[in-house]
């Protein structure tokens, strides 16, 4: 080592690892005890992990193999603050993990487990319950009330009752307590997953089939990757503007993805029956029966979004011309649509502009004409 880190050690400005002060009571020839009371307490490790009388039996199993964390964690293939857990008690070793712990400090299984009995479970050490969301709610838990009777967050009441994460071994009595149930039977009825987990949603195996992720369909629709999730588990329904992006995207027929999320369009009465003053009405129903947004609809013909809703709600007409794009946009008959705004009540209306007077030029009279004026000058 270098000098200058012995001399911190002596004037007490760092404080050797436990692993040097054995090596430091060899070379005195003194006790641990000693040498540690000559280093004085220490202000980063806690007692379970500075290799003193109080020391974890981990940790003591690390210091008897001449290893530090760092190098632990080499071999284990973990990370340092994953061994200062396990040394701390804070977490359990997985499967995986105990074997290669083992190894490494040249112990046996059964005195590793002695070490590790006061450690907490790890949640590898838990059990997958896919049912827990379908169990919670058949009691009649809101899952904030489950999550808050329980004390965890969001995330994880979603992952545990996904299936996506095991519930810890020490966390099973409350979570039954809370449902009021035993353990067992707990375990017993959420380990089955729901009735319809392993049916797949008629939308997302159009998307699969097609071979798109959640996050291009998003980001082809416009919408946000938390919307298409929605659309896809049925717990929110698909609007109709989206139908048609979709439909582009999957590369499928319009009618294929409004049956596979259920969706109908709304019925177009005949043009026969049309009327004037139902022009508001028959618009909304044509856009809505193509599927397009607002703003969609509005490219197509060259006006903006807020034109097409002004239109639906009565509040202003189309012109001849939009009539005609609006025809030629849905497919229908040349005329109709035109015949419906000219014959609207209050189409063809303008406000009159006023009268504005006109100011007479500088040098000449007022109602006097230029043609006089440049005669006289001429004359003159």
């Amino acid at each position: 080592m270098a000098h200058t880190t012995l001399r911190g050690w002596e004037v007490g400005r760092v404080r050797p690892q436990p692993l040097q002060l054995a090596l430091v009571a060899g070379v005195l020839d003194l006790s641990s005890g000693e040498v540690r009371a000559l280093a004085g307490p220490d202000r980063v490790r806690t007692a379970r992990t500075s290799g003193g009388t109080e020391a974890a039996p981990l940790c003591r199993a690390r210091l008897a193999a001449g290893l530090t964390m760092t190098q632990l964690a080499r071999k284990v293939g973990v990370g340092p603050a994953t061994i200062s857990r396990w040394e701390n008690g804070l977490r359990m070793p997985s499967p995986d993990a105990r074997a290669r712990l083992a190894t490494a400090l040249e112990v046996t299984n059964e005195d590793l487990a002695g070490m590790l009995a006061h450690c907490k479970s790890h949640r590898s050490d838990g059990v997958l319950l896919p049912g827990l969301g379908r169990l919670r709610a058949d009691r009649g838990f809101t899952q904030r009330a489950f999550r808050t009777a329980v004390g965890i967050g969001a995330s994880a009441a979603s992952a545990w009752e996904h299936g996506r994460v095991r519930v810890p071994t020490d966390r099973l009595a409350t979570v039954a307590a809370v449902l009021g149930l035993a353990p067992d039977t707990l375990v017993v009825l959420a380990c089955r997953p729901p009735r319809d987990s392993t049916e797949e949603r008629p939308l997302a195996a159009l998307r699969r089939a097609a071979g798109v992720t959640q996050r291009e369909l998003a980001h082809h629709v416009g919408v946000s990757r938390r919307s298409v999730v929605h659309w896809e588990n049925g717990t929110r329904p698909l609007p109709l503007a989206a139908v048609r992006p979709m439909a582009r995207c999957l590369r499928r027929p319009v009618p294929t993805v409004l049956a596979a999320a259920g969706l109908q369009l709304p019925t177009v009465p005949h043009p026969r029956t049309w009327t004037p003053a139902d022009l508001p009405r028959v618009l909304h129903a044509l856009r809505s029966s193509s599927g397009w947004a607002a703003a969609a609809l509005g490219r197509r013909i060259g006006v903006p979004g807020r034109t097409v809703r002004a239109w639906e709600t009565g509040v202003s007409l189309p012109s001849l011309s939009a009539c005609q794009r609006l025809e030629l946009v849905h497919g229908l008959p040349r005329g109709v649509l035109s015949r419906l705004a000219a014959d609207r009540p209050g189409a063809g209306r303008t406000a009159a502009l006023p009268h504005r007077r006109e100011t007479p030029s500088p040098g000449r009279r007022p109602f006097e004409s230029p043609a006089a004026t440049s005669g006289e000058v001429a004359s003159g």
